[in-house]
């Protein structure tokens, strides 16, 4: 059981923004966590239930985002750079790293004398090797799984979140006042008056529903990009080099890493053309 939620290890801004979420999200994940028996018998035991599993499966997307980014960038990336954007060449080759490492049971692969076959290949054998079906995840999974209203919980979480402190709750806890310290402009540390704590508050509640809104807006281009690729999975596109498709593929992918939503093509619909090209 992960009783506290990790960061994802990456220096890209998403990560930075997204491990700010999950920092936000620390505290629930304390208080929901069991601990003893009799936890899961009391009046507040299924809240208790609904809200860890809730963090677990929060933090599964934040990372599951971050790393499948990064995979399509590298898949895409090495599809240009070392198989010359061919298709049948990238399909080709993995067939065939495939059959070395895990063999096959259809007879078709292999020529009389048991050498793997490599001339005369169809598309049906090319098929689970095309660069479409290494980046769709062809089974259950959290990224290509989730729907942006999925998030709304996580949103509504993090502005809960920001109207609480750990203070709050020991303070709940002990019956007890405790006292919080500010760091000033000067770089003094002084006692925290409610003036303080009021503009603290401000100040989380607006991080928080800006880290909400880009949860948000992750969550409907990764929806774009995944139903993008599983169409061309699915159909004969995946047999073709697509060039430009992918093009515009890794500019959006490479802008959401970079937290620059607004170069992606679904936040310029009233643009013309792409503004990120690479040449195969």
């Amino acid at each position: 059981m992960k009783e506290l939620i990790e960061p994802i290890q990456s220096d890209t801004p998403l990560a930075k923004a997204f491990n700010r979420v999950m920092a936000k999200m620390q505290l629930l994940r304390i208080m929901s966590l069991p601990r003893v028996f009799k936890d899961s018998k009391d009046e507040m035991a299924a809240f208790r239930m609904q809200n860890y599993y809730e963090t677990v499966l929060w933090e599964k997307w934040l990372h599951g985002v971050l790393g499948r980014l990064e995979e399509w960038s590298k898949t895409i990336s090495a599809y240009f750079d070392e198989f010359n954007g061919s298709w049948e060449y990238y399909a080709l080759s993995k067939r065939l790293d495939f059959i070395r490492e895990f063999g096959s049971d259809v007879e078709e692969d292999y020529n009389p004398d048991g050498s793997i076959k490599t001339q005369s290949i169809t598309r049906e054998q090319l098929k689970y090797h095309t660069l479409f079906s290494d980046l769709y995840h062809d089974s259950v999974d959290i990224v290509q799984d989730t729907e942006p209203p999925d998030l709304h919980p996580l949103m509504s979480a993090l502005n809960a979140n920001s109207c609480m402190s750990i203070i709050d709750v020991l303070q709940k806890m002990s019956c007890k006042g405790i006292r919080s310290y500010i760091v000033d402009k000067n770089g003094n540390i002084r006692l925290a008056t409610e003036d303080d704590k009021t503009q603290m508050e401000i100040s989380e509640l607006a991080e928080a529903i800006d880290l909400g809104q880009l949860v948000f807006a992750v969550a409907q281009l990764m929806e774009t990009l995944t139903s993008e690729i599983k169409s061309i999975y699915k159909s004969d596109r995946a047999f073709e080099d697509n060039h430009d498709i992918l093009n515009d593929m890794l500019c959006d992918i490479t802008a959401i890493l970079q937290l620059k939503l607004d170069e992606t093509r679904f936040f310029k619909q009233s643009a013309t053309g792409s503004t990120c090209t690479r040449s195969p």
